[in-house]
């Protein structure tokens, strides 16, 4: 049923450190922070990071709470506090391939939303369930592998183009990709946060799970509705490309939603190649 939101060490291999130098990942080229706007009295997005500084791999994501008092921000906490604990768990001590990856984010994500289900079940929410949004990036050697469900998303940027790896799961961007709505109209349409996909609503999940490339001077970013919602793709794009840091970006990306009237929480993660 769709839902209204409410709101190192190197290995010795040489052919293994000629691959993992490939994409380094310090600390320092990922940022993220998160502001609960001026229209919210309590914010109910969570995100996560976690660089391995010996691989090279990281893991960025951004969790949206659906629900408003059903516990909307419990939701998204348990699902980022989870996520970050079994990626630690998956990726210790090897470097992930793509075809793990993806079977880590349908099986981590499946779980998390049976228990976060069998919770709404126990106390009898399911009418009106707490639940939450998620869009994550695992960068790894050579690719990167994109899991989401409901309407946060992730970016990749590169040089002068942006594309949004993720497909909102919402019934307006439905509507916009079988053409019976304009990307206009669906901005402005009163079903708009309407999502018919996310963690602990429904007793299956069944996230979007996807492998890409990636390419030397490749930025990403994550992000949730927040931001879109005042920040067009063209000027994401702008923003990102005309500053230094990832840092940098996720201060700007926030300044400027919230400029515009903040009228959601607003969550940004970036990572810059350095």
């Amino acid at each position: 049923m769709p839902t209204r939101k409410q709101d190192e060490t190197v290995p010795d291999s040489p052919s293994k450190t000629q691959v993992i130098e490939l994409f380094p990942a310090p600390a320092s080229s990922v940022a993220g922070e998160t502001h609960p706007g001026f229209q919210r009295d309590h914010n109910e997005d969570s995100f996560g990071t976690f660089v391995d500084s010996g691989s090279g791999c990281a893991l960025l994501f951004v969790a949206d709470g659906i629900g408003g008092n059903s516990g909307g921000d419990l939701a998204s906490q348990f699902t980022a506090k989870g996520l970050l604990a079994q990626w630690k768990r998956f990726s210790e001590g090897k470097t992930p391939r793509a075809d793990e990856t993806v079977a880590f984010f349908h099986n981590t994500l499946e779980d998390i939303n049976r228990t976060l289900h069998g919770i709404n079940a126990d106390q009898g929410t399911l009418s009106a369930p707490m639940g939450t949004t998620v869009a994550a990036l695992a960068l790894l050697q050579e690719q990167i592998v994109v899991a989401h469900a409901g309407d946060s998303r992730a970016y990749r940027i590169r040089g002068n183009g942006i594309e949004c790896l993720t497909q909102d799961h919402s019934l307006v961007q439905k509507w916009v990709r079988e053409g019976v709505m304009s990307e206009e109209d669906a901005k402005i349409h009163p079903m708009s946060h309407v999502i018919y996909k996310s963690v602990g609503q429904q007793r299956s999940l069944d996230p979007d799970v996807r492998i890409f490339d990636r390419k030397h001077g490749d930025k990403f970013i994550v992000c949730s509705d927040g931001l879109m919602c005042h920040v067009p793709d063209p000027e994401i794009l702008d923003i990102v490309n005309r500053v230094r840091t990832a840092q940098e970006a996720v201060q700007t990306l926030i300044a400027t939603a919230l400029k515009r009237g903040g009228f959601d929480n607003i969550t940004v993660v970036c990572y810059y190649q350095p």
